[in-house]
């Protein structure tokens, strides 16, 4: 039997309560806590004490690294950096498995949150705020696009990740941070190699280390159409790296984006798990 990916969160969510080995094969489709009238609002700050841990099928990366042909236009939109597939890229990559189990979700765009200090990230963890939050937006593959998608509860998926501040450079971004020059103005765009920019993301996806739960855009309109995987280990970045994020642009009168990043939303008791 193939489920979708919204059964397959009712399962997880309903495991934080009891083993799989508990559950009655009877009982199929769980039903979840009904959040009607509750918000589900993004983002969050992740109180790991009531993270549920729960053993996940590995989370997936299909044409994101492995491949060289995906190119991507890096624009400054004038809020953000925003990363998109080329009109004539053919590979479009995708992501299945983790609390998406078997439905594949396909990369829609990137885009980067930062501060005018070292506390850019939305999400926090224990009230402790990173320097900078990457997400990598995803939309489920049979609802046909992005567009449609957020019309579903589980239309979206978007993988974040945190950005570290260290003491040295990080290498792998090397590339990408040398390229943001190019961008330093609103509505200016370059085109490069997924692999070869983004490659520094690589360590940490893989380490299949995150928390999940459902929330919302943190970007109008809001839509509560998301299911967040939010990495535990950061990418590491100096503040060098950092303060190049810090020279764009934004298209409000030109002044510099020295932050982006949405104000905290109420959990409202919502499960969250932690993937492993």
């Amino acid at each position: 039997m193939i489920w979708t990916s919204a059964l397959w969160f009712m399962f997880a969510v309903l495991a934080s309560s009891a083993s799989v080995s508990e559950l009655d094969s009877d009982d199929w489709p769980y039903v979840i806590k009904n959040y009607e009238g509750i918000k589900l609002q993004s983002p969050v700050d992740i109180n790991t004490e009531y993270a549920k841990r729960r053993f996940l099928p590995f989370l997936r990366y299909f044409g994101y690294w492995a491949f060289n042909r995906a190119t991507v236009e890096i624009s400054n939109n004038g809020h953000t950096v925003n990363v998109k597939l080329t009109d004539n890229s053919n590979d479009v990559p995708f992501i299945v498995g983790g609390p998406l189990f078997d439905c594949k979700y396909e990369f829609a765009s990137m885009h980067f949150h930062w501060g005018k200090n070292d506390k850019g990230s939305e999400h926090k963890v224990n009230g402790h705020k990173y320097a900078l939050e990457l997400h990598m937006v995803h939309f489920k593959k049979e609802y046909g696009s992005f567009e449609n998608a957020l019309s579903y509860s589980d239309g979206v998926c978007v993988v974040g990740f945190f950005g570290e501040v260290s003491s040295k450079d990080n290498p792998d971004m090397d590339n990408f941070i040398a390229d943001l020059k190019y961008i330093h103005q609103p509505n200016t765009t370059i085109i490069r190699s997924f692999k070869e920019e983004f490659s520094f993301i690589k360590k940490t996806a893989l380490k299949q280390h995150y928390f999940t739960y459902h929330g919302s855009l943190t970007t109008k309109p809001f839509t509560e159409c998301v299911i967040w995987i939010i990495f535990t280990k950061p990418i590491k970045i100096s503040r060098r790296q950092l303060m190049a994020f810090r020279e764009l642009h934004s298209s409000h009168n030109g002044v510099l984006i020295n932050e982006n990043d949405r104000d905290l939303q109420p959990f409202n008791n919502r499960t969250i798990l932690y993937g492993y």
